[in-house]
């Protein structure tokens, strides 16, 4: 809770907005958005998986919310409302599967990293989540991405 109330002591207006910008990066909502443009800009096969990859992503991080069932910060401390369990991040979870793919397939790790370390970072900065938790999130997600990119090389071998 040190960090975020660290943190939090720099509150200026731009900063939030810009931390609350950020943070809608990795909302629920947006990824059915990331879907729709990619649809028009991903061939067939790509989209498939870039679909796949976001899907299997949320359906872990649902199983994992509802198992771990762990607390949030305090109420205080938050920034933005919310709900639900705060292990492991989800928008820390689903940025490093989706910006992470989106960076490995557009050979563009630098951005790619960037957007997934502000959009944990924001989660924090937001009092929303211990920095464990986003973390946490980051790691589920790397593995998530880094075995479906496993799977794909694999099958892309055998056809």
């Amino acid at each position: 809770m040190e960090l975020i109330q660290f943190l939090q002591q720099f509150d200026f207006p731009i900063i939030l907005f810009l931390m609350k910008g950020i943070t809608l990066l990795g909302n629920g909502t947006a990824y059915p958005i990331y879907l729709i443009i990619s649809f028009f800009y991903l061939n067939r096969k790509n989209w498939l998986s870039f679909l796949g990859i976001i899907i299997l992503s949320a359906i872990i991080m649902k199983c994992l919310k509802e198992g771990f069932a762990l607390a949030r910060p305090p109420e205080e401390l938050h920034l933005i409302s919310v709900s639900g369990f705060g292990f492991p991040s989800g928008h820390a979870q689903m940025a490093m599967v989706v910006w992470g793919w989106l960076g490995h397939h557009y050979n563009r790790i630098i951005p790619a990293s960037v957007m997934i370390f502000m959009v944990g970072f924001s989660r924090i900065y937001l009092g929303v989540h211990m920095p464990h938790q986003v973390i946490g999130g980051w790691a589920v997600g790397f593995a998530v991405f880094m075995g479906w990119i496993f799977v794909e090389r694999e099958l892309s071998k055998n056809s």
